[in-house]
Order: C-alpha cells, then structure tokens, then sequence
C-alpha cells in the first residue's frame, strides 16, 4: 500500500509538470490544423483507465473513472476505481474531493490547486493547443491516428519525465490516450474509452459531487 500510494502520488506530479512512422518536425501549420480541427469540439464525456506500470511493481496499478470536458475550460476528473476522488475545475475555480467515511470530503490540504495546473494543460489538449507549454518542444506523426510527442526542454525534468506521447484520434480530432514515460522502467498511460463528442452536459456536472 505504501508503494502504491508513493506511486500514485508521482504520478501526479508527473501530470502536473504536465504505426510507427517516421518523426518529422511539427511546422506551424500542422498544428494550426489540428487547432481549426478540436476548434468543432463543443463538449467531451469518456470513461478512462490509468495505467501506472514500474518495474518494482509485480502488475500495473490500474484506476478506472470519468472524465467530461466543456470549453472552453470545464473539467470533471473522476476517479472510481479503486478508491473514489473528484476534481472539479470551473470558471477558474478548482475543487477536490476525497472518500472518507462514506461522504464526499473536500480536500483542503492545496491538492486542488496543484490539480488545476494539470487540468489546465489537458484543457489545452482538448482545444488543440499542443505548442503552448515553453517547458517542451513538440514533434507530430502521422499514422492511423496522430501522435503528439512532447520532449522537456532542458535539465528542469530530468529525472521525473522524459516524454509524453498524447494520441489524437484522424476521425474527430479527441484525445484517445496520453502517455507518461518517466524513465526506462517507469511510465503511465491513459486510456480514453466509449468517448461521446457534443452531446449535452449539464453545468452541474462541473460543480457538484453527488
């Protein structure tokens, strides 16, 4: 337990500093393309599945939720398995909440604000806008989907991040997956499931915890 908290607790972190085919450089107008592309995309709602696999670990460590997107900026993050978390993020305003005891407890410990940094970029993500973090460059590939890889510009990550691969879907321009890669034996990776594009979601969805 100590191993998985240590871990799930850097992979946080790992977010917040948050076909093969052969790379070329992105140029400008590839990703003002796939901009004018998220550009259509109004809302998001997707199951996801987190895996977080270490060499120490004898299996994956393995987290299952939800995950709703409205822009410009709204987001739900909701961990359900195996144990259950929210994050809201809402007109510039992020919340965390916690399990305990049966109830929803809202976490005042500064988590939600450390949250809202991540959230932030995969708001940027949802948008299109993959250039706009001074701390990566970014290369895209072409293939049955489109792949973003972000590589950390100088020595401030080294050590805890060596890149993060995100995969665009060719159809409709949603995320389908990110990948963490923090060193040879350690990596996380996001799976976005059953993923609706435009359908109505009620502003309650980003304020409340039922």
């Amino acid at each position: 337990m100590i191993i998985k908290g240590i871990a799930m607790k850097r992979t946080g972190l790992l977010l917040l500093m948050t076909l093969l085919v052969p790379a070329t450089i992105a140029r400008a107008d590839d990703f003002d393309r796939l901009s004018r592309e998220s550009s259509r995309i109004s809302t998001i709602s997707a199951d996801f599945v987190q895996k977080k696999i270490m060499k120490i670990l004898s299996k994956p460590l393995i987290s299952e939720g939800k995950f709703y997107y409205a822009a410009p900026d709204s987001i739900r993050w909701e961990y359900q398995k195996p144990l259950r978390s929210v994050v809201l993020s809402d007109k510039g305003k992020t919340k965390r909440y916690i399990a305990s005891g049966g109830k929803m407890i809202e976490d005042k410990t500064g988590g939600a604000q450390a949250m809202k940094i991540v959230l932030d970029e995969v708001a940027g993500w949802m948008k299109g806008k993959f250039t706009g973090n001074p701390s990566f460059t970014a290369v895209l590939r072409e293939g049955a989907n489109t792949q973003i890889i972000l590589t950390p510009v100088g020595k401030n990550m080294a050590g805890m991040i060596e890149k993060i691969e995100i995969t665009v879907s060719r159809k409709d321009a949603s995320v389908k997956s990110v990948r963490i890669v923090e060193s040879a034996t350690a990596e996380t990776r996001i799976d976005f499931l059953h993923v609706a594009i435009n359908q109505h979601i009620p502003p309650s969805v980003f304020q409340d915890v039922p």
